[in-house]
């Protein structure tokens, strides 16, 4: 969100508190708690672009204009399913390119938990952790690990998990998983692990520390049912910084890595699919493009896609809404020339030593 958005809601967020405190002096209390509720309901929308920091006391301050309002035992008594966002995904693990091994580690691991007939020595796991350089396709692996299963999927980004209910984390995190039970197969995934479970040696909140406690106790809950159709799973970009207990509690810890040439090369042919290729290959592109992520490597095609779009369709954004009725696009097969530039325009995301943090990570890792 802009400065220019923020500033307006500063703005209408004064005009709130100045009108509801003439109401209260006034005496027309009813009056002045409807603007206490927008009030509340500015500072939350203010704290959600905030640093943490900044943004606990925002909520703090909606928690108190809630309780003006009157509205604070709504906002408790809100269902879950407005809390958390769950969907059944429609990845396929055809729409990943590449990480056939780590593709083989996650879908073994989901696999043996739902598979009823197997000997007591076949370790379950119901807890992964994905880690690796951003961009590198961990979603993608669990929203296609959640569709494999046909399992509801639960996106918990663990950011909000702290802030967005302020003083209500636990409950929020004791209310999803055992919604998460009560509809299995289900599948509990925590992208950005890192941003709230880092090690309670850094000098973090109080709260955080609530936070990181309770999940802790929630994953050893399902360490010990065996019959449980629930996976954990959880992705970060810095696994160096993650609380040692939580990361203990990962049976499963599988890396994911930059794509190799093979893997680059099915990652461009999925992202030019339905275009066609003049002077250049998918296996010439794979060439050229070490070192890139996979989101690299699609920000890429997009990029020389719409290099194409400019050159064969001029004067675009000029176009009236009545023209852009009738007009047609033009285009041609895409060239060298097109990923030459999308390549000068694109640049890689992951330098050479944070992978070699991650390998020093993964060599350290205690199994």
């Amino acid at each position: 969100m802009g400065e220019l958005r923020e500033s307006l809601l500063k703005q209408q967020l004064q005009h709130e508190l100045d009108t509801a405190r003439k109401l209260e002096a006034d005496g027309k209390s009813k009056q002045a708690t409807t603007h206490y509720k927008v009030a509340a309901s500015i500072y939350r929308r203010l704290a959600y672009i905030s640093p943490r920091n900044e943004a606990e006391s925002l909520f703090h301050s909606a928690d108190q204009f809630e309780g003006v309002s009157g509205a604070g035992k709504a906002k408790s008594e809100q269902p879950i399913d407005k809390m958390i966002v769950y969907e059944k995904p429609t990845t396929k693990w055809e729409d990943i390119g590449g990480l056939k091994e780590a593709k083989r580690e996650v879908r073994e691991s989901i696999i043996l938990p739902m598979i009823v007939g197997k000997p007591a020595f076949v370790e379950v796991p119901r807890t992964i952790l994905l880690y690796g350089p951003p961009g590198t396709g961990k979603t993608l692996l669990a929203k296609a690990a959640s569709n494999t299963l046909k399992a509801n999927f639960f996106e918990a980004k663990t950011s909000t998990l702290l802030s967005k209910y302020y003083g209500e984390s636990e409950k929020i995190i004791g209310a999803l998983f055992d919604k998460a039970r009560k509809n299995q197969p289900s599948l509990i995934f925590m992208d950005e692990f890192d941003s709230i479970m880092i090690t309670r040696e850094a000098g973090v909140h109080e709260a955080t520390r609530r936070v990181i406690s309770q999940l802790l106790v929630e994953i050893d809950g399902f360490s010990t049912k065996k019959d449980e159709k629930v996976i954990i799973m959880a992705a970060t970009n810095r696994p160096w910084d993650l609380d040692d207990a939580m990361i203990s509690r990962f049976q499963r810890k599988i890396y994911v890595p930059l794509p190799d040439v093979d893997s680059r090369r099915k990652i461009f042919e999925i992202h030019v699919k339905g275009s066609s290729l003049s002077g250049i290959t998918a296996d010439g592109l794979a060439e050229i493009s070490e070192g890139y992520s996979g989101r690299d490597i699609a920000s890429i095609c997009r990029e020389a896609i719409m290099f194409m779009i400019r050159e064969q369709n001029p004067n675009l954004e000029d176009m009236t809404a009545t023209q852009v009725e009738k007009y047609a696009i033009k285009y041609r097969p895409l060239t060298k020339d097109d990923f030459t530039y999308a390549l000068s325009k694109i640049k890689k995301t992951v330098s050479q030593k944070l992978i070699k943090r991650y390998d020093d990570w993964k060599e350290n890792l205690s199994v």
